[in-house]
């Protein structure tokens, strides 16, 4: 066959023809590259605490981060937002993209505790946030200066109700005043003058110096000072005893019938978050809990690794509310 006759068989398409058929058949490039995301992590990614550092939240949460980064690829830096019992960073990791770069380290006060004490919270915990996983629980412990004459529970108990009105309580948050009201209840009542602090921090500091005579507060900020015998534990508000402190009884032990609380530290998202990245984040952070050096820093804080699934954590944090609600309820306090 001549080249001509050659020529003449093949098929002759234009540019036209050419990408018509490639749309029909889905074979451009275009779509392909629409389509295509980079893998997640691809940049740093920020947690949130809705607390002043320091405090126990932010120091287990920049734990679980520093060993999180390296498995994830990318670094978790923590942006400390405190002020407003939490609502600002709260306020902050609500409104931020629910993209996979930003998470919030969430606690019983922003999560269980606000929605019963403020009338007009910034944010909805259930509606604006999506579960990640629990980190830690993290015990009360009822505490007094060694200035004020008890060291037992039924002996404050009967100091307070010899001098009623004369004895003060502190609060760093609204979770840590209910810890206080959760007791009064439980015992019939006591007379007491509630003190309001913004933090852990400079509460610690009254204690020590005996302006204030009783806290029921996050047992990680009072650990060294136990050990100097510059305060007195009382007793620990969860159902066991702490390996932190082996000596001190809990509340149900020293009398107090029905106490049991504890406070919990997790990883929350923006709601809208995709699944897969909740899912990632999720099995990265519980392979954290399970490293033998942050255990033991853990434990060493008075706290306890967690863990568990995401859907495990919000089931958890929907009984807390509930139950917290109910100690709001009981001590007639008001919205404000």
């Amino acid at each position: 066959m001549t080249d001509e006759a050659r020529a003449t068989l093949r098929p002759r398409f234009s540019r036209r023809d050419v990408l018509r058929a490639a749309l029909a058949t889905g074979l451009t490039a275009a779509p392909a590259v629409a389509r295509a995301q980079p893998a997640w992590p691809a940049r740093p990614i920020r947690v949130i605490v809705p607390f002043a550092p320091a405090g126990a939240t932010d120091l287990i949460t920049r734990l679980v981060a520093e060993h999180a980064g390296p498995l994830l690829g990318q670094q978790l830096f923590i942006e400390n937002r405190g002020g407003a019992q939490g609502m600002l960073g709260m306020q902050a990791a609500a409104q931020a993209p629910a993209d996979g770069y930003t998470f919030v380290a969430t606690a019983p006060g922003v999560m269980s505790v606000n929605p019963w004490v403020v009338r007009r919270l910034p944010y909805d915990p259930e509606a604006d946030f999506t579960s990640v996983a629990m980190i830690a629980s993290i015990p009360f412990v009822m505490v007094v200066p060694k200035t004020v004459p008890a060291r037992s529970v039924a002996e404050f108990i009967a100091l307070a109700r010899a001098r009623p009105g004369t004895l003060n309580f502190s609060t760093s948050g609204n979770s840590s005043r209910l810890t206080v009201e959760l007791f009064r209840s439980l015992v019939g009542g006591l007379d007491m003058t509630m003190v309001q602090y913004r933090a852990a921090g400079p509460l610690r500091m009254d204690l020590l110096r005996g302006d204030i005579h009783l806290a029921i507060d996050q047992m990680p900020s009072f650990l060294e000072d136990f050990q100097k015998g510059e305060l007195i534990p009382l007793a620990v508000t969860t159902r066991t005893r702490s390996p932190a402190l082996p000596h001190v009884p809990t509340m149900q032990e020293a009398g107090v019938d029905g106490y049991e609380a504890s406070a919990w530290l997790a990883y929350s998202a923006p709601r809208g978050t995709p699944a897969p990245i909740i899912e990632r984040m999720n099995s990265v952070l519980n392979e954290v809990l399970r490293k033998p050096e942050v255990v033991a820093r853990l434990i060493s804080w008075g706290a306890t690794p967690v863990g568990g699934s995401a859907a495990s954590m919000a089931d958890y944090i929907r009984a807390e509310r509930a139950g917290w609600g109910e100690v709001v309820r009981r001590a007639g306090i008001e919205p404000e």
